[in-house]
């Protein structure tokens, strides 16, 4: 550290988003434009900003190391976008910015897994509390219960096995997944600890290759009251195993939203789109979920003080961290038209932004972003049809095809508000190859990324 930076401003920011939003190639993007910084293509505040004795760093212990380099690979190389391939990871690195004349910063980004979101209930519930919060959700909801009909059948008999009950479920959450349903809990059956996604099959296959637990020997689900007797089976098993996987699934997770200073949360406003209403709703209790675990912002009027106080008098790795920044971010703005962008923006925070205003002590703020820009729009003449071109991903039946010419994609109008209801494949937007430069030192195009980092990198 240079001898006239007197201290170090650790920023740690934590970006979550739900399967596919995007996480990955954000981190990536955003790492290559801080390490090969121009602040003509990616301003930090304004354009004489600008970074110097950029070093990646080891990540904390525990954490498995953000792979950059294999994820820029991939997109240039391979023409694929980055695969979820940890549980959870870590980017850390240390920079000076010409804009923060005493101190230096260590950033650290971490890539947390959405999918464990669907288990942000279980904080803070026993497994009583946690069984009635699933039953009534898959009692009370369609979707759910169309989905979970078997469980719920299981459930009803006189007499079930644990065997039976368990099998039951496990169907129930492969239909879930299968029907793009995202409260997935455990979260550990769409995405295991080993960072591995549940991959389409039938339900009958993924009930097979998956667990409702950390692994085959500690499996639980939701029993309804008849079977909750304390002393009983299976009430006494699937009490301690859930207890066990809080522990050691929930816990750490969690722990390690709090721990950050800014937090970035993915909406993915083209999937809702496609999704239908089904999964707008379940998207927005997820996040509801969140807020409630985490509870972002200042929650005393020393607050404020005490974190500029720590941010003064204690080394960087001794202060405490609390989520004060909030950024929303609508991600794969490429892939809409660009007179819809500014009603893109408007729907996401006519989406959430409620949650966030009812917060104390908590600055927010909303993006729609590129993080790597794959398209091209034409120009919209009257009322013709909004058209991108970009390298198609897929064919018309949705199977990969190599890389080839680019096309023209006819995508939808965005609504100027969310419908009051709306079938999953109304609006459709294209799936194309990323356009990454080869060069690792010239950074992708991007738009707004340099924003979101310019709000999530707290000064002084």
């Amino acid at each position: 550290m240079n001898f006239l930076r007197l201290k170090t401003t650790e920023c740690r920011v934590g970006v979550i988003g739900l399967y596919n939003s995007g996480k990955t190639v954000l981190l990536t993007s955003l790492i290559n434009h801080l390490q090969d910084h121009d602040p003509d293509r990616f301003p930090l505040v304004t354009k004489q900003t600008h970074t110097r004795k950029f070093t990646a760093l080891p990540p904390d212990a525990d954490w498995t190391a953000f792979n950059y380099t294999g994820h820029r690979d991939a997109l240039v190389n391979h023409g694929r976008w980055p695969a979820k391939t940890t549980d959870r990871s870590q980017f850390v690195c240390q920079f000076e910015r010409s804009d923060w004349r005493f101190s230096d910063c260590l950033l650290k980004l971490y890539d947390l897994p959405g999918e464990r979101i669907a288990d942000a209930g279980m904080l803070g519930r026993d497994f009583t509390g946690w069984s009635e919060k699933m039953l009534s959700l898959f009692i009370n909801d369609t979707g759910y219960r169309t989905c979970t009909a078997p469980f719920l059948e299981a459930i009803a008999k006189p007499k079930v096995s644990e065997h039976e009950l368990l099998q039951a479920y496990k169907i129930s959450l492969a239909n879930l997944i299968l029907s793009y349903k995202p409260l997935i809990s455990p979260s550990t059956f769409l995405l295991d600890t080993h960072g591995q996604a549940a991959r389409p099959d039938t339900p009958e296959n993924l009930a097979k290759s998956r667990f409702t637990g950390a692994d085959a020997d500690s499996e639980f689900c939701p029993l309804p009251a008849p079977l909750r007797v304390p002393g009983s089976e299976p009430f006494d098993t699937f009490s301690m195993r859930y207890n066990g996987y809080v522990e050691r699934i929930v816990v750490p997770t969690i722990l390690a939203f709090k721990s950050c200073t800014s937090l970035v949360v993915l909406i993915d406003v083209t999937m809702l789109l496609a999704g239908g209403v089904g999964m707008y709703d379940d998207n927005r209790q997820i996040i509801h979920d969140l807020f409630d675990v985490l509870s972002p912002g200042e929650h005393t009027l020393f607050g404020p003080l005490a974190r500029g106080l720590s941010k003064v008098f204690l080394p960087h790795q001794w202060r405490p961290g609390w989520i004060t920044r909030l950024a929303f971010a609508a991600p794969k703005m490429d892939l809409v038209h660009p007179v819809d962008r500014d009603r893109m923006l408007l729907l996401m925070r006519r989406m959430v932004e409620r949650l966030a205003g009812d917060r104390d002590g908590l600055k927010y703020d909303f993006f729609n972003l590129s993080s790597i820009v794959s398209t091209k729009a034409l120009p919209l003449v009257d009322k013709s049809p909004r058209v991108l071109v970009g390298v198609p991903l897929r064919d018309a039946e949705g199977k990969k095809i190599p890389p080839g010419p680019e096309q023209r994609f006819t995508v939808s109008e965005l609504p100027d508000d969310w419908p009051m209801e709306w079938p999953a494949g109304r609006f459709t937007f294209p799936d194309v190859y990323p356009r990454m430069p080869a060069r690792k030192d010239y950074p992708p195009d991007q738009v707004n990324v340099d924003r979101l980092a310019s709000f999530v990198i707290e000064s002084l």
